[in-house]
């Protein structure tokens, strides 16, 4: 098992990719601790794969250092850290309010860099632990809609250098995980429209979109051994979409 008795931390576990996350890491033995707004269903993803379930607003940095101290009370210490929670918009930036630009920083950014510094804190005790960051194809490209998303994205990538260099001397390894489209939940419904599905499948050089499965892999491969020389990097997992003119 890739991840034996290691304490690894995943928000945004109540479905889609974080969910995935979770479940592929208990499956390599780690003791998983799950964190998500979502009450019932994060207790029901602890449940699933024997975790523990912490609920908490993201947006509240309060909320954050309260749940991170609770689980080094719990566990001791922590080894992984998959900042996975996070939203998206599509608002043309005529119509952007300063709710939804501010919604989308604290959950995107904010919510990173604080759940980023309560578990550094606990790895600068221990020597040891790896930080896992979420961004986007979009922190590199734009289509004009997703301006919110893709700065935030951005700030996260930013965010993982920073760490990736403060850290790495004192053995805390960041990297950031940057999928395209992958089908979750969320975008299943896509699926059903014909013409949508044409243009990415013309736009993505795999011709499909992503699996969540594929991005719980490459998440799991930072988060072992197997990623040791791995550091302030950013693994885009976009079916080619980055490399196609």
């Amino acid at each position: 098992m890739l991840l034996k008795d290691q304490v690894c931390v995943v928000t945004g576990a109540a479905g889609g990719i974080g969910h995935q996350i979770a479940v592929k890491f208990a499956k390599e033995g780690a003791k998983v601790c799950v964190i998500d707004v979502q009450e019932e269903k994060v207790k029901a993803t602890a449940e699933e794969i024997n975790g523990k379930a912490y609920t908490a607003n993201l947006r509240s940095v309060k909320e954050i250092e309260k749940t991170m101290a609770a689980i080094k009370k719990d566990f001791g210490r922590i080894d992984v850290l998959a900042n996975v929670a996070g939203l998206a918009n599509r608002t043309v930036n005529e119509e952007i309010t300063e709710e939804e630009w501010d919604l989308l920083n604290d959950v995107n950014l904010k919510a990173v860099f604080f759940m980023s510094k309560e578990a550094y804190k606990v790895m600068l005790e221990q020597g040891s632990g790896k930080i896992i960051n979420y961004a986007s194809h979009r922190a590199h490209i734009s289509d004009g809609r997703h301006t919110i998303y893709d700065v935030t994205k951005a700030g996260v990538e930013a965010m993982t250098r920073s760490f990736a260099v403060s850290g790495g001397p004192k053995g805390i390894v960041t990297n950031t995980v940057a999928p395209a489209y992958v089908i979750t939940p969320m975008t299943a419904h896509n699926l059903e429209d014909e013409s949508w599905m044409a243009r990415m499948k013309s736009r993505i050089p795999l011709g499909r979109l992503l699996e969540m499965e594929e991005i719980a892999n490459v998440t799991l491969f930072l988060a072992s051994n197997q990623s040791s020389g791995i550091n302030g990097q950013t693994i885009l997992v976009d079916g080619g979409w980055t490399a196609h003119e």
